[in-house]
């Protein structure tokens, strides 16, 4: 089985939640009953192998990361972060290219296209970068 070495893969794991390991295989070493996954050398006995699938791009290398570090924060690309960020009603910086638009914006609602704050100006998440402040850069 050294044709998997090097390939990135996600493994499903035999066990009772099916779960699921992503990476790439670095070794495949039979004598040990094993294979070695990177990043994290994360060890794999084969016997707890049910599926294996080669994959194009692991999640973690797709070219929209879900978040991108920021001197303050973090910069919002999925919808969930928007959800938490009018959920615990956190300051979010507004950016427009290198202009800082909005330092301590709230969030009240967002969709797919924009982002509504709670005094009713509306952004378009195309157009703007919305950073949620974490509490070092707050």
């Amino acid at each position: 089985m050294k044709r998997w070495e090097g390939k990135k893969v996600v493994i499903t794991r035999d066990d009772e939640y099916r779960s699921r390991l992503y990476g790439t295989i670095q070794i495949w070493d039979v004598d040990k009953n094993r294979l070695v996954l990177q990043p994290g050398s994360v060890h794999v006995l084969l016997n707890d192998i049910l599926h294996i699938k080669e994959l194009d791009k692991l999640p973690q290398d797709l070219n929209s990361a879900a978040w991108e570090l920021n001197a303050v924060g973090y910069v919002m690309k999925q919808p969930v972060q928007f959800d938490n960020a009018i959920l615990f009603s956190s300051k979010v910086m507004i950016w427009k290219g290198d202009e800082l638009i909005e330092p301590f914006a709230k969030l009240v609602r967002h969709n797919r296209e924009r982002v509504i704050l709670d005094d009713q100006r509306v952004f378009a998440k195309a157009d703007y970068q919305f950073v949620v402040r974490s509490r070092r850069g707050c």
